[in-house]
């Protein structure tokens, strides 16, 4: 794993410890992307990496958070409040399990949550897990964290002012409209590429997310058929 990881030392937002975290070499080796971006590449699953915890107290958030975006007085106050009391015991290793990374998700789930960030990041948290559990056999895992992913960008796009986070509303859509085709449920996927198939905007100022969108939107359509031919 060392060809593909290393070590560094980050301050803690919350307590301000130093802790270890697993850094990702820039030369990893891509061999595809899924419909959902979920990218594969060769050796390593760097989602498994994406979210930092502090083997002190167990905070846990991504890069982000404990580098560009220093948490507000009120978001730290909070995770104290929330850590008081509570052993979190994570030792830190380079090389994350699956379990491992499953773990650090939740927490970042539920940090996320209890400090009510956007839904958007909450929802990103989740795909970030569906995409650890995408390389182990626990398909009915992958499959209940990803709807739930799908479920938080829709009602994020309804709720939230975009862009969040450097992403687009017809982004997250996309993204939701990738989950659920993957879901099997072409329904909620019809429902969610539809609303960037008729956008003009997009059409214009995106081409690549708009081609992208047609292209999924053809796969759709002979999966819908073909589903109609199974129970026809």
């Amino acid at each position: 794993m060392a060809e593909y990881t290393y070590t560094v030392e980050k301050p803690c937002p919350v307590c301000g410890e130093k802790t270890h975290v697993t850094k990702l070499k820039a030369r990893l080796i891509t061999l595809e992307t899924d419909e959902d971006f979920c990218v594969r590449y060769e050796g390593v699953n760097p989602y498994r990496y994406r979210v930092w915890l502090c083997e002190h107290c167990g905070f846990a958030a991504d890069e982000k958070q404990f580098t560009e975006e220093p948490l507000s007085a009120r978001d730290k106050t909070k995770v104290k409040e929330l850590l008081e009391g509570r052993k979190i015991n994570l030792p830190y290793t380079e090389e994350r399990t699956v379990e491992d990374a499953i773990r650090a998700y939740k927490l970042g789930i539920y940090f996320a949550e209890r400090l009510g960030w956007t839904l958007q990041k909450q929802a990103g948290y989740c795909m970030g897990m569906a995409w650890v559990y995408r390389d182990t056999e626990e398909h009915d895992k992958e499959a209940e964290v990803l709807r739930r992913a799908a479920e938080l960008y829709e009602k994020s796009v309804m709720t939230e002012h975009y862009p969040i986070n450097g992403m687009s509303d017809s982004m997250a859509l996309y993204i939701a409209g990738a989950a659920y085709y993957r879901l099997g449920d072409y329904e909620k996927a019809t429902q969610m590429l539809s609303q960037i198939m008729s956008d003009q905007e997009v059409r214009k100022n995106d081409v690549k997310l708009f081609e992208r969108t047609q292209n999924l939107w053809l796969d759709l359509r002979e999966k819908k058929a073909e589903a109609e031919k199974a129970n026809g």
